[in-house]
């Protein structure tokens, strides 16, 4: 049967269903199976088909037929003007559920043009072989949205007193808490985030100061050299025990060059940097990465197709290689991050993740569940491609974190 939520919010219990609003539970029809897109009430609910997921990416409107996207545009503009208003009129609808504040009638006709874009890409639309993996990511994604950051805006108002780069940081003033990620925002997989969103992502890291806890510390988990450690994994190549740039240092250049020299000729050599290396590097580099090997299992010529069947159209020889390592490292990130996310739940932590930052998971961490640690450790560093070795941080503030050691 299809649904449609009415607010994204977990407190706020409202769905369109079979042309009537229904809001409380008890009142829910049962059977009901398709919906537009996922959110955090839906959590526990099973046997749900999520029609947005089947775009993986795509805009609606090129998936739409032209009598849908005329529908589904008139609505838009009505929302867009009730959202307007509101603003205007300086209502909080993070403390308001969005029905309470919108006319009945609106709410029936968003409801209904819903279930038939939901309806129509459903019967139109393959269900795609990675469904399941995508839903997994935009659930623990939609967890993090819902819960915001904790900023400490003295500290953010005095940045931005003694800075000079001031768009940045008016950005960050005007942002909200939360962290909207887009899970389709690249080609490769690697998440970006909604305009809307607080700017996690870009923002540099003596800002992220004004990031503090909920819990009693951050504690960050990241790869040492994710993107080296993926290439040697899928070449069957034993990971190094060490820092890999050191490796890189000693076993391709006979420690001839600085663990930075090496580190910066690796990352120019993968992603194709003319400028930023030199052939003395690149013959070495390639002489022990079977560039070749690679391209042949995971490239046809034009398209990409990862060990996780990720698939990525229209990739020239330029960017072939750099979008292999750079998809799967992506993943293996978020995978990581969904065995970590399971971990605190079925133990029941007050550890949770609070967000995701390239290759880096951060926990906003309690010391009742130190007892843990080694786990969340040993769960980071065993992937696919052998055992990384994971660099762990702690902080009283996600811009102030020191290296630590269990």
């Amino acid at each position: 049967m299809l649904f449609q939520v009415l607010d994204d919010k977990s407190e706020c219990v409202g769905i369109y269903c079979d042309g009537k609003l229904h809001f409380t539970k008890r009142e829910f029809p049962s059977g009901l199976s398709q919906t537009w897109k996922y959110t955090s009430s839906l959590y526990d609910t099973t046997g749900v088909e999520y029609a947005n997921l089947y775009l993986e990416g795509r805009p609606v409107e090129e998936a739409l037929p032209e009598y849908l996207n005329d529908d589904w545009e008139d609505v838009k503009k009505k929302l867009e003007s009730f959202t307007r208003s509101l603003k205007i009129s300086k209502v909080d609808t993070s403390s308001h559920c969005i029905y309470d504040l919108t006319p009945t009638r609106f709410l029936e006709e968003y409801g209904e043009i819903r279930n038939r874009m939901t309806e129509y890409i459903l019967r139109t639309h393959p269900r795609p072989d990675r469904y399941d993996y995508m839903l997994k990511v935009n659930k623990l994604l939609t967890s993090i949205s819902d819960h915001p950051l904790k900023i400490n805006y003295c500290r953010l108002k005095d940045i931005t007193a003694s800075a000079t780069e001031k768009l940045p940081l008016d950005r960050l003033l005007s942002a909200g808490p939360c962290i909207l990620y887009n899970q389709f925002g690249t080609r490769t997989g690697r998440l970006t985030t909604t305009k809307s969103s607080f700017p996690i992502l870009t923002m540099k890291r003596e800002h992220r100061q004004i990031i503090e806890p909920h819990n009693d510390e951050f504690l960050e988990l990241d790869f040492n050299g994710a993107e080296a450690r993926t290439m040697l994994g899928m070449m069957g190549i034993n990971q190094p025990i060490g820092d890999v740039h050191e490796f890189h240092a000693h076993q391709i250049f006979d420690s001839q060059f600085s663990r930075e020299e090496v580190k910066t000729a690796f990352f120019a050599w993968l992603y194709g940097s003319r400028s930023a290396t030199s052939e003395r590097y690149n013959t070495r580099l390639s002489q022990f990465y079977d560039r070749k090997l690679l391209l042949d299992k995971y490239w046809d010529g034009s398209t990409v197709t990862t060990p996780y069947k990720k698939v990525i159209p229209n990739v020239d020889q330029h960017h072939a290689l750099n979008y292999i390592i750079q998809s799967m490292t992506a993943e293996l990130t978020l995978l990581q991050a969904l065995k970590i996310d399971y971990f605190l739940r079925i133990n029941k932590c007050q550890s949770r993740v609070s967000c995701l930052i390239h290759d880096a998971i951060i926990i906003d961490f309690s010391h009742s569940d130190i007892e843990h640690l080694p786990s969340l450790r040993e769960l980071m560093s065993s992937t696919t491609f052998g055992k990384y070795v994971i660099n762990m941080s702690r902080g009283k503030n996600l811009g102030l974190m020191k290296r630590m050691e269990l």
